[in-house]
């Protein structure tokens, strides 16, 4: 690979933009993380939860197809896409997963490196490890489940909120092309909304 398509790549890790979005997470003790490093060292997957729904959902989604499908179908892909929102809700009610945290829509900064957000008294220091879920769409569509180090921690950053910023550590390849991919569809529809088109 030449040295200006690692660049390039590396690059597309820092191209950010602020949304809000479905997110949970949790603390995560070292002694666990230790462990789960290395699962994850060995087999480059994190070790799988016991029947966890969003797995099933996560392995099972259209979002790509369905993005696709807009070009050639719209009205076909917004029926399927409608259906695959209530199927995902209804399995989020009837298995609601095993995070403590349920996942609530949280003003967030993103690029492929990492996540900050706002949370009321998170109770964390730097350094810590967090367990995070993220769904890119207020519908939760796509879950990226990954992990990430307490970088930066600024209180009354905005309305009395605390901002926690986090690098992800690890994340897995195809989660952080997901979301690179949809920060720069995200940043495209808020440039068109702008723009007025």
């Amino acid at each position: 690979m030449s040295e200006a398509n690692v660049v390039s790549g590396q690059q597309r890790q820092f191209v950010r933009v602020d949304d809000s979005l479905p997110l949970a997470w949790r603390r995560i003790e070292e002694s666990r993380f230790r462990e789960i490093m290395t699962y994850f060292e060995k087999h480059r997957v994190f070790p799988q939860k016991g029947n966890d729904v969003h797995q099933v959902i996560t392995a099972l989604d259209i979002t790509d197809s369905l993005r696709k499908m807009e070009q050639s179908d719209p009205l076909l892909a917004r029926v399927l896409s409608r259906l695959d929102q209530k199927l995902n809700v209804l399995l989020r009610l009837f298995h609601p997963g095993e995070a403590d945290r349920p996942m609530v829509i949280t003003p967030v900064n993103l690029s492929g490196g990492g996540v900050s957000f706002l949370e009321k008294d998170p109770g964390l220091s730097k350094g810590e490890i967090l367990e995070i879920r993220l769904a890119l769409s207020v519908e939760a569509l796509t879950v990226i489940e990954c992990f990430g180090r307490v970088m930066m921690i600024s209180d009354n950053a905005q309305d009395g909120l605390t901002r926690v910023a986090c690098r992800f550590e690890p994340i897995l390849d195809p989660d952080r092309e997901r979301l690179i991919q949809y920060i720069f569809w995200r940043q495209s529809e808020l440039l068109r909304a702008k723009s007025g088109y």
